[in-house]
């Protein structure tokens, strides 16, 4: 048994005959006139005129340019208030004094030998 995959390069082997395409066929052009209707040659001579005028810039008020309205300031950053310390109140906790012995190394605890820092 062959298969296609099997078939030498240049040989095609289609399994079944296929069915044949159909179309519709085309439909046939409109006939509508978006051409201008020949013109005489009387209707001709303006036509030539307007085409060789130059164009011109348009002068009326409305294609005028308008005078540049001023633009608002750029936006600034809020003014900061001025924060102010209040003022000591009696509500609020007094400041309190501890003496002091006047021989400072009395006052830290000694570390042991082991802990202690060397300097070098």
């Amino acid at each position: 048994m062959s298969s296609p995959a099997a078939a030498p390069p240049g040989d095609l082997v289609l399994p079944a005959p296929l069915p044949p395409i159909r179309t519709a066929p085309a439909p046939p052009p409109a006939r509508t006139s978006t051409a201008p209707p020949p013109l005489s040659d009387d209707a001709k001579a303006p036509l030539k005129e307007e085409e060789a005028e130059e164009p011109t810039t348009p002068t009326s008020e409305e294609s005028r340019l308008r005078a540049p309205t001023e633009c608002p300031p750029a936006p600034r950053k809020p003014a900061r208030t001025a924060k102010r310390k209040s003022p000591p109140s009696s509500s609020s906790s007094p400041l309190v004094f501890f003496p002091v012995q006047r021989d400072l190394a009395a006052v830290f605890r000694s570390l042991p030998p082991k802990k202690r820092i060397r300097a070098g």
